[in-house]
C-alpha cells in the first residue's frame, strides 16, 4: 500500500485534534474525499476489457493503525486478478494501474485533504 505524507499541515492537524470528536469527523471526511480523488485517478488509468476491474476499485472506510488514520484504495474481491496486471506473471508483462494512478492523483488528493481540513475549521 502506498502512503501519502503531508508536509506543512502540522498546524491544521493540531487545530483539528483540539476539536475532539468534531475534529475526528473533519479528519474522516477529508480522508474519504481524498480517497475518492485517488480512486478516480486509479480508475482513469485502469485498462478496460470488461470494466470489471475498473468498477471493483473501491475506497475503504476510515481505518486506524498504530494511531494513524488512513483509507485503503484498490480492487475488491471482484478484481482479485488486478495483482497480476499490476505486477505481471511469468507469461505476461506487467500492465500497472495502481502505481501510475497513485502518481497521477497524489497531488490532488493532498490538496483535497488540505481544503477539507480548512473548510472544516472554517478557515
Amino acid at each position: 500500500m502506498a502512503r501519502v505524507e503531508l508536509d506543512g499541515l502540522e498546524d491544521l492537524i493540531n487545530a483539528v485534534q483540539r476539536l475532539g470528536s468534531e475534529g475526528k469527523k473533519i479528519e474522516n471526511k477529508a480522508l474519504k474525499e481524498a480517497g475518492a480523488v485517488m480512486q478516480e485517478a486509479i480508475q482513469n488509468v485502469t485498462s478496460v476489457r470488461t470494466g470489471k476491474l475498473k468498477n471493483s476499485i473501491t475506497v475503504s472506510g476510515v481505518r486506524t493503525q498504530d494511531g494513524v488514520k488512513y483509507v485503503a484504495i484498490g480492487p475488491s474481491k471482484d478484481g482479485w486478478y488486478g495483482k497480476f496486471l499490476e505486477f505481471g506473471t511469468v507469461k505476461m508483462r506487467a500492465k500497472p494501474f495502481m502505481a501510475p494512478g497513485y502518481e497521477n492523483g497524489k497531488e490532488q488528493a493532498t490538496a483535497t485533504i488540505k481544503e477539507e481540513l480548512r473548510r472544516g475549521l472554517g478557515l
